[in-house]
């Protein structure tokens, strides 16, 4: 009989088991994860259940084996995290492996942008350092080098995200007719619903320009639909009530396609809430010249801006429909532009106190290519040509014939800004011996005053006043 041998029972490989850590080393660990933001439990050495789970939520975080032992590559690598935490001090999160709530708050609003992170639990992992280097990828102005989100970095994130609340805006542009056939073309694409992240073309790219326009900006006019734009449009449609798909459809681009204002008048159509643009910011500039507080004079059209559009329509008992026209734009440009009188004086005021250097050096004469002379005129002249009414008269009886011949010589009915005439020796037949500005009108008891600003009075500028009706009074004009 043939003995057959018993087949040995196969053993299978064993499992090397990690060595166990001393109390030491445990507490030492759970200092550490408390460092980073994990928490252990008490730190007493003792491998509890809350120490198991801090432990293998910060292996995940670094894409080690979830074990929740401390073997000795997570022993290295908590090391390494709570060294450079340590380093950084002052900074809330620096380096894979940490945990806190303000990690979460920046998940939270990197998603918010479009970026990947994971669940948003406060954990510091791989994904979220992924999207922090895409982040910082994207915001050109952070050049620190660095590979987290300090302070600096952490506020621009802030903001990026807050640009996201807000009413759709609208853009001013010039229309083209390779604008119109983009527009065509983006049309038919959002019918298909090709529009969506991955997508690529002109067809992007237009939308991504249309975001931007609406104050949703992605960053990128690449015609990559990438994980930015996916955002921006997210927000766009939840600002314009439509549901938040991230596919730009027939309903989206309809509304999208407002934020361009294609025109290339500054107010036709009307400029309103919601536009920003240039033509915007020379509005608010009219507003804040003719005393109507439009807020920042930053070129967009919003709810200040509106109230101080009304203010003017009110004042000016026009339409208040906070909106600004073609015809009321024209009308603020002539109402800011202001009467020239008032810039006659404004020049006037400027050299009182001035005196005459020598014998009648002025720079009034010199203006005009003359040397000293007697300067009346000169003074006059020169103000109105600052106003911007041209008036070179040097000669008070050709001044005095030239207010006769336009029609706006009077007697006895003068206004701030009228250049007055004198006439020293009444019945002498010379009538216009002097010439100056009248700054003011006025009554006192019962008779009707100027005060003038004159040229060479008293080898000055100055102030005087006179009784109209003065026998030395010859008269009052302006420039047409």
């Amino acid at each position: 009989m043939i003995r057959v041998p018993s087949p040995r029972p196969v053993v299978p490989p064993s499992t090397p088991v990690p060595p166990t850590s001393t109390p030491a080393q445990l507490k030492h660990a759970e200092t550490l994860l408390k460092r980073v933001g994990f928490n252990p439990g008490a730190i007493d050495g003792r491998p509890t259940a809350a120490f198991t789970e801090a432990v293998k939520a910060f292996q995940t975080a670094w894409g080690l084996p979830a074990t929740g032992t401390l073997d000795p590559k997570t022993s290295a690598r908590l090391a390494s995290t709570a060294k450079r935490v340590r380093a950084h001090k002052g900074d809330e999160f620096v380096s894979i492996g940490q945990k806190s709530t303000a990690i979460q708050t920046l998940e939270r609003r990197l998603g918010k942008l479009g970026y990947a992170t994971g669940k948003a639990d406060g954990i510091y992992g791989r994904d979220t350092a992924a999207a922090v280097k895409a982040f910082r990828k994207d915001q050109k102005e952070l050049t620190d080098g660095h590979q987290w989100l300090g302070k600096k970095a952490r506020q621009v994130l802030k903001q990026e995200v807050a640009k996201l609340s807000h009413a759709p805006e609208r853009r001013r542009l010039a229309p083209t007719k390779s604008q119109a056939r983009l527009d065509r073309a983006t049309a038919k694409a959002a019918q298909r619903g090709n529009l969506t992240v991955g997508a690529k073309g002109g067809a992007v790219s237009n939308v991504q320009k249309h975001l931007r326009a609406a104050g949703f900006d992605p960053k990128h006019v690449s015609g990559t639909f990438d994980e930015r734009t996916g955002a921006a449009l997210e927000a766009f449609q939840r600002r314009s009530h439509l549901p938040a798909t991230g596919t730009v459809d027939a309903a989206t681009w309809k509304a999208l396609q407002k934020s361009f204002i294609l025109s290339s008048k500054p107010a036709s159509p009307a400029q309103k809430l919601g536009e920003r643009s240039g033509a915007v910011k020379a509005s608010e500039k009219l507003l804040k010249k003719l005393g109507f507080n439009p807020g920042r004079i930053d070129g967009l059209f919003d709810a200040r801006t509106q109230k101080a559009v009304k203010a003017y329509e009110k004042k000016k008992h026009l339409t208040r429909d906070g909106a600004i026209g073609a015809d009321q734009l024209a009308k603020m440009k002539k109402d800011a532009k202001g009467d020239y009188r008032s810039k006659v004086l404004e020049t006037a005021r400027r050299y009182l106190g001035f005196h005459e250097k020598g014998e009648n050096g002025n720079p009034f004469s010199k203006f005009f290519g003359r040397g000293p002379e007697a300067w009346c005129a000169d003074f006059v002249s020169f103000c109105y040509t600052k106003a911007g009414k041209k008036l070179n008269q040097s000669y008070t009886p050709t001044l005095l014939s030239m207010l006769k011949q336009n029609g706006t010589y009077t007697r006895n009915n003068p206004k701030p800004g009228d250049i007055i005439m004198f006439d020293w020796h009444p019945g002498s037949g010379v009538i216009a011996e002097h010439t100056g500005l009248v700054e003011k009108v006025f009554r006192k008891n019962g008779r009707l005053y100027v005060q003038t600003i004159e040229g060479n009075s008293g080898d000055s500028v100055r102030r005087n006043t006179w009784a109209v009706g003065d026998s030395r009074v010859a008269g009052f004009g302006t420039v047409r």
